[in-house]
């Protein structure tokens, strides 16, 4: 059986256990043969001198890329250390990762993974910290339109600082910036998930 599971966890040897904002995962990139990941978060601060301070600092980031203001919060790319990481054993047990949250200095993971998995994936994280919250439900994925990893996370940060809002919070320039990709590139990913939403709410919805 397929299980949907949120598990909150305090990680003492992580970056995470020290952060006293909360962040946001918006992308993740494993290269478990160099012992690393590249993690994009989103910080809710702007006091990016204490951010900077925190991630260069700690043992378990490699190296900070890039720190960056954006919109009442903090963009920060960097590298940390894959061995020893909660994301480390999800990419290992070949979990789907649905999202990750730092919150009150906790880690909060969603992911799917099979029931006979799940007990050794817990094992392995309760290795590396307290787990403080586990809770699975069965997993009944719901067939929404087919989108592509980057025209989730154009979406998702269109979303959150306010593109779609009107009016808009965030320009197109700023939020391609904030993603590494031209301004071109972004309106292309985000035309393409809005074609394909809006096509689905027609069929589904309005048949």
């Amino acid at each position: 059986m397929i299980k949907h599971v949120d598990i909150v966890v305090s990680h003492e040897d992580c970056w995470t256990s020290h952060m006293p904002f909360t962040a946001y995962t918006i992308n993740l990139e494993v290269y478990p043969h160099k012992n690393y990941l590249r993690s994009r978060i989103l910080i809710d601060s702007m006091e990016n001198k204490v951010i900077s301070n925190l991630m260069k600092t700690h043992r378990s980031v490699v190296k900070v890329i890039k720190v960056d203001k954006f919109k009442g919060g903090t963009y920060v790319d960097f590298l940390n250390k894959y061995k020893g990481s909660i994301a480390g054993v999800l990419y290992d047990k070949e979990v789907l990762i649905l999202g990750n949250l730092i919150e009150g200095k906790d880690e909060k993971w969603s992911f799917v993974t099979s029931t006979k998995n799940l007990r050794e994936i817990l094992t392995e994280i309760e290795s590396l910290g307290k787990v403080k919250r586990v809770e699975t439900t069965d997993f009944n994925p719901i067939l929404y339109p087919n989108l592509t990893e980057w025209e989730k996370k154009v979406l998702t940060v269109s979303y959150s600082y306010g593109y779609l809002d009107y009016p808009r919070r965030a320009t197109a320039d700023e939020l391609a910036k904030l993603l590494g990709i031209s301004k071109v590139t972004f309106l292309y990913h985000l035309r393409n998930a809005q074609r394909k939403l809006i096509a689905f709410s027609i069929k589904s919805i309005l048949a």
